[in-house]
């Protein structure tokens, strides 16, 4: 999902930058990173970035400060970095509910992820067989021994998140705090790795096609586009009213 997911990216990325809620110096985990993540973080202004992916062969071997690890149990402290990225990872995780947590975890002030979204128009796309469930293509890029689950030779579910999703994972995270969540959402079909094989073929080429289509989506129905970015706001995080009530 890098090529349709990356304008996304940039932008939730810009958009803290201008808000100051991230800072371009800041210690930065970059989560499920490849020499794409190098590129934007780069061209968004990202000064200290240390990238990490889920299999030691992977692109970000070549990366400035890389590592590779399981994203499952990640081996920093608690609050070791300002803030945890990830773009188009989670869905590579056998378990992407624990992934999320160790971001969560390892987080200082927020955690930020693109991903899929599970959306009435997304399932539907699924049952009529427009859409992948298995990520076949990253396996095939991956000479077929990496780019599936846990970073394995094996097609990976895409794990598509619900805004809803997301607010039950992070209250399950810590429920002592109300934790804000923003999030972002659009479509953006064409090279799309959620779209099977056979739909990109029949639309590729259609540059004119493509962009009325999404034009179309993103007027009608963007909240429940095929791209979805939230950000979790730890630094906004309250305690819970009843925290420290006597009982």
């Amino acid at each position: 999902m890098a090529e349709a997911g990356g304008g996304t990216y940039a932008a939730i990325l810009t958009d803290l930058l201008d808000r100051g809620v991230l800072g371009r110096d800041d210690a930065i985990l970059v989560q499920f990173a490849g020499a794409f993540d190098e590129d934007v973080t780069a061209r968004v202004g990202l000064t200290n970035c240390t990238f990490s992916n889920l299999a030691p062969d992977s692109p970000s071997s070549r990366l400035r400060r890389a590592t590779a690890g399981d994203a499952h149990a990640m081996p920093y402290a608690d609050a070791s970095f300002d803030h945890v990225i990830g773009h188009a990872g989670l869905h590579h995780c056998s378990r992407p509910h624990q992934a999320l947590h160790e971001m969560y975890r390892i987080a200082r002030q927020t955690v930020v992820a693109v991903e899929n979204q599970d959306s009435p128009l997304m399932r539907l796309a699924c049952s009529l067989g427009l859409a992948g469930v298995y990520e076949h293509d990253a396996v095939a890029d991956g000479g077929g021994t990496t780019g599936g689950v846990d970073g394995s030779g094996v097609p990976n579910h895409v794990y598509r998140w619900t805004r809803h999703e997301v607010r039950k994972t992070v209250a399950s995270f810590d429920p002592g705090r109300v934790v804000p969540i923003e999030f972002h959402s659009r479509w953006l079909i064409g090279s799309d790795r959620a779209l099977t094989p056979g739909v990109r073929s029949a639309i590729g080429g259609r540059d004119r096609v493509i962009g009325l289509l999404n034009g179309g989506l993103n007027t009608l129905a963007r909240s429940q586009g095929n791209i979805f970015g939230f950000t979790v706001r730890k630094d906004l995080a309250v305690d819970q009213p009843w925290i420290g009530v006597a009982a």
